[in-house]
């Protein structure tokens, strides 16, 4: 009976946040698309080529180094509160800053000669460097936030950062620069630590204690521990997902990978909701004790994102046909190779609520395989593939890959949580009723 009390609490909140934050997500893409607007047709495609290299190396090194510790931050402060897990996450913010800082210097200097960056200005390079450092730090912020279930403060961070985001859009459209708008970006960053860092000691209000036989100093070696068997998974996958980014950054030349580029950030407005829905739920499963709820949480979860989803996805490549050609004229390309990325998106879009399900189980090791089976299909068809189709058989390779990582997930998680596959698809009669009642 007790359960049973406090479910509709849980589903309300659940439903609240994800609302909140797919709110949050869909006016954040709104702001952007007046930002495009502005942008793109004043800016020609090396301009943007040249931000996007900044923008594509800097979170490569965030991914990569960051040892996915703001993963590990959602999962125990989620379950162990902040007051138990600040010692250990300020130790590693340190830490992983300084050899971001390290090694990415390193990295530049060394490839500064190389034809990857053979027109990219030494700045730049420096750039790409601090940027790493900014999104990590930010990542770090906004991860205690959402760890917290604080996600009208999560979401607070969110929609500033657009709207300033938006307003450097505008400068850039005044004044079309490379300099100022990856630069600008960088100060956004910095000044949304701040933000961040002040809605997590004033928004958050009192943090609750935590339960007596939870009441203990989590360890940096604990938080490590489960941050490396999610880092494995976490940067395959941005390998996979990004794979063709740097394979067009390096070897078509900035103008080239700016179109392309545009293609991808067209491909990703169909992650809003997963992406959103995602966020939200790793925290609360973290908290869950009962398998079952976990299991009935994520099934609704996956099966709404996955129907909105495919409707995004069409709708978005029809827009795309339609308003390209007129809006963006430079960036006509860039429709090619989304209708190729477009398919690959609908199925990593259910991978990324399993996977966050999975990794809040406590066993993110087990999203490992679906990544490696991702990279080495993009691999193999980038091989076969760009000699033939050029640009757009790295979008066809991505695209690819992408599925096979989403239905390696599915498989996964029906072994894993002895679910049948057809209840990923078919909804079942309780969840008809749950859906109903969140809408009346």
């Amino acid at each position: 009976m007790e359960k049973k009390k406090k479910d509709p609490k849980i589903k309300s909140s659940i439903v609240r946040d994800s609302i909140d934050t797919f709110g949050t997500n869909v006016f954040g893409i709104a702001l952007s698309l007046i930002a495009s607007l502005m942008v793109l047709n004043r800016v020609n495609p090396g301009v943007k080529g040249l931000y996007n290299t900044v923008q594509l190396w800097g979170s490569g090194l965030s991914t990569i180094l960051g040892l996915s510790i703001n993963s590990a931050v959602i999962y125990f402060v989620s379950r162990y509160k902040i007051q138990n897990t600040k010692e250990s996450i300020k130790k590693l913010m340190i830490l992983i800053s300084a050899a971001i800082l390290v090694i990415g210097s390193a990295l530049m200097l060394i490839l500064s000669g190389s034809q990857i960056f053979e027109t990219t200005p030494a700045p730049y390079l420096c750039a790409i460097v601090i940027y790493g450092i900014s999104s990590f730090i930010l990542n770090i912020c906004t991860a205690v936030l959402r760890g917290e279930n604080k996600f009208r403060s999560y979401n607070m961070v969110l929609l500033i950062q657009k709207v300033l985001v938006t307003a450097l859009a505008v400068v850039v459209f005044l004044k079309p620069s490379a300099a100022i708008w990856v630069w600008g970006t960088i100060g956004i960053s910095l000044g949304m630590i701040f933000f961040a860092v002040f809605g997590i000691k004033r928004w958050s209000g009192s943090m609750p204690k935590p339960a007596p036989e939870d009441d203990f100093q989590v360890q940096t070696d604990s938080v490590v521990k489960y941050s490396l068997k999610t880092h494995v998974s976490n940067v395959m996958t941005y390998v996979n997902s990004y794979l063709g980014s740097y394979i067009v950054q390096g070897s078509y030349g900035q103008s080239n990978f700016g179109v392309y580029n545009t293609a991808v950030t067209m491909m990703q407005l169909v992650w809003i909701l997963p992406d959103a829905v995602s966020q939200v739920i790793m925290s609360r499963i973290a908290c869950m004790k009962v398998k079952e709820d976990k299991v009935k949480l994520t099934l609704i979860s996956s099966k709404i994102v996955t129907y909105i989803t495919v409707v995004c996805a069409v709708l978005l490549v029809w827009m795309a046909d339609i308003f390209v050609p007129i809006i963006f004229t430079m960036y006509v390309g860039a429709l090619s190779p989304l209708k190729f990325l477009i398919i690959g998106s609908v199925f990593i879009s259910y991978a990324k609520v399993l996977n966050n399900s999975i990794a809040a189980y406590g066993r993110p090791e087990l999203n490992i395989i679906p990544t490696i089976l991702g990279i080495i299909s993009n691999l193999l068809f980038s091989i076969a593939l760009i000699p033939l189709m050029g640009i757009n058989g790295v979008a066809m390779a991505t695209s690819i890959s992408l599925t096979v990582q989403g239905v390696s997930s599915i498989v996964i998680f029906c072994k894993f949580t002895h679910t049948p596959f057809y209840r990923l698809i078919v909804p079942s009669k309780e969840e008809i009723e749950s859906v109903k009642g969140i809408i009346k």
